[in-house]
């Protein structure tokens, strides 16, 4: 790592990854074994950062971004919902909750992935990764036994699969409660190969003609360390010199934009040169909405990341939770459980577009969340199933004795509805507690932006590689297999040059599963 912009513009590389997060750490280390890879990450070192290390952290950081502008930055969408992005090396992995799991083998083959080599680049991600909770919180034991009692049934125990029901699964912090990001998977790297520069904002994808058809030939970035711009040259000798998107849903849609990829209207709104009219960049964007129920516990409860999830109506539907306390006063802690649930696979869809010309600031987002009828009607079944789960046995233990006869959970924010065949009640709470699970995905969606090795249509050099490119969330956090994907395009993209390296043999060799 460093931050001498000047050191790591002064040579040319094979790969350029822009953004040195969930994709790009995994992708750029598996790239550095046979090519040489610069990485450009807008933020700094998440190591040595307690808000950061600490998994107590992302309690603050995304409950109030912009008191943490050193890791994330925080946004209002178009639609109201406040937002978060990372900036920081690891990228979301280095600021989220934490919770770790596999997609399901029917979206696997849904996005037409090799089945093994998912397999093997999950494995890979997982030995540095991936930790199995010593044992449950409090809140997350309960929550897990009032999953049972209410029906989200069956009990699959601890599996990294994505499974119907209700099961115990990995986190990204160990068992110290240290996080464990992307930023990790850099230790596999060859140090030899590889150059990661923090502190620099791409702003432009730089471009020359070939045969009539743009090609990529650098970047331009920004140092934020001396405020001074820099262009970077991929290697003119290099046959698999490529630049590589992977700043996220927001950030890869907003630099083919800036670069004049895009739809030519919009460009020329911004008074930008259109270079390709795509007019799906930055089109179907998508986010899971989120329904929350904030519990106060008359008992203590400890800080605790998702552990347990409940998977339901045809894996349409999941519900997870965490715990919390605060100081209100001298005398006075306040003990907070979270029952949160998520449409995973939701049908409305949005848009982002430019606000300025200035890389810095954040575009606009519109994701329409509740747009599609299916998706509001499918937040109200996780809400009657949130009602059945705050009525079992095992969350009345958090209920407050108001008398000697009567018992009753207290709300902060929202009260889940008492009845459950009250739809208007069901509606009503689900847009009153409209959140986001920060799950942004689409903008560089594949057979629209890019074709099905994820190159940009109509660009040589140029290519995407992180959950912009994808139709669909893959339903469960998507922070494994957003990793996994760096890793696997790292090895498809290996394997596309294999002829031309006289060494490259097979992607199972031993140093590419260290």
């Amino acid at each position: 790592m460093t931050a001498d912009a000047q050191k790591a513009a002064a040579r040319e590389y094979d790969y350029i990854v822009v953004g040195g997060g969930t994709a790009g750490c995994p992708l750029a280390a598996t790239l550095s074994q046979y090519y040489s890879v610069l990485v450009l990450e807008r933020g700094d070192s998440p190591y040595g950062n307690p808000d950061v290390e600490d998994f107590r952290g992302f309690f603050k950081v995304l409950g109030d971004p912009k008191d943490y502008p050193y890791v994330a930055e925080g946004f209002v969408s178009e639609d109201g919902v406040q937002l978060a992005r990372a900036r920081v090396l690891g990228g979301g992995t280095a600021i989220n909750a934490g919770f770790y799991s596999r997609a399901s083998s029917e979206y696997i083959r849904e996005m037409k992935w090799d089945e093994k080599l998912v397999n093997e680049s999950y494995e890979w991600v997982e030995k540095s990764i991936a930790f199995k909770p010593e044992k449950l919180s409090t809140w997350n034991s309960a929550f897990k036994d009032g999953l049972l009692e209410a029906g989200v049934l069956p009990y699959n125990g601890y599996t990294l699969d994505h499974l119907e029901g209700t099961k115990t699964s990995a986190a990204i912090f160990d068992k110290d409660g240290k996080r464990h990001s992307a930023a990790d998977l850099l230790q596999y790297a060859n140090p030899e190969n590889i150059v990661v520069l923090l502190n620099a904002t791409a702003s432009r994808i730089l471009f020359s003609l070939a045969s009539g058809k743009l090609k990529a030939s650098g970047v331009e970035f920004t140092s934020s360390i001396d405020g001074l711009h820099y262009q970077v040259p991929l290697n003119p000798l290099s046959v698999s010199a490529e630049v590589i998107l992977s700043a996220g849903s927001i950030g890869s849609p907003q630099l083919l934009l800036l670069s004049g990829i895009g739809p030519r209207q919009q460009l020329e709104e911004m008074d930008i040169t259109t270079l390709l009219d795509s007019p799906f960049v930055g089109k179907e964007v998508q986010d899971n909405p989120r329904a929350t129920a904030m519990v106060e516990s008359p008992k203590p409860l400890e800080f605790s990341y998702s552990q347990v999830v409940g998977i339901f109506d045809n894996s349409q539907l999941d519900i997870e939770s965490d715990s919390f306390f605060q100081q209100i006063n001298e005398t006075y802690t306040q003990n907070v459980g979270l029952l949160v649930s998520k449409v995973a696979f939701p049908l409305s869809r949005g848009e982002l577009w430019l606000k300025s010309k200035d890389p810095q600031d954040n575009p606009h987002v519109l994701y329409n969340y509740y747009s599609h009828p299916f998706d509001l009607k499918k937040c109200m079944l996780s809400v009657e199933v949130m009602v059945n789960l705050s009525m079992t046995s095992s969350i009345q233990e958090f209920a407050f004795t108001d008398n000697e006869y009567s018992k009753e959970l207290q709300f902060l924010g929202a009260a889940l509805p008492k009845n459950q065949l009250n739809v208007d009640a069901l509606a009503k709470f689900c847009k009153d507690t409209l959140g986001t699970f920060y799950h942004y995905h689409g903008g560089c969606q594949v057979d629209l932006v890019v074709d099905k090795r994820y190159q940009v249509k109509g660009v040589h050099n140029l290519r995407v590689v992180d959950g912009s490119i994808y139709k669909d969330s893959p339903g469960t956090n998507p922070q494994a297999t957003i990793m996994m994907l760096g890793r696997y395009m790292g090895i498809q993209i290996l394997q596309e040059h294999m002829n031309t390296l006289k060494t490259f043999q097979d992607p199972t060799e031993k140093y590419l599963h260290i």
